[in-house]
């Protein structure tokens, strides 16, 4: 079992909170390029559909750079996604 919540450092502890936050962070991005992607298929106008796949692009970019923000902050992690990449 990992240590109990007393012999956390505050490090750690901070560690987890950005931890917390980065992955719902992430969540959004994966959300957004979902509700995206859904929009690219009704839109008719080249221009629009453009701009929306260039957002969707952009969207992905801030995926992989929460996700290496991520393995840097749990070495757990970085450990699994080597692991299935």
């Amino acid at each position: 079992m990992s240590d109990s919540y007393e012999e956390i450092s505050d490090e750690e502890l901070d560690i987890q909170d950005d931890l917390e936050m980065l992955r719902d962070v992430l969540a959004y991005e994966l959300q957004a390029i979902n509700q995206y992607e859904e929009h690219l298929l009704y839109l008719e106008d080249e221009a629009a559909a453009s701009t929306v796949e260039q957002i969707i692009e952009q969207e992905k970019e801030h995926v992989a750079q929460l996700l290496k923000v991520i393995q840097n902050l749990d070495p757990v992690q970085a450990e699994k996604l080597r692991k299935i990449l």
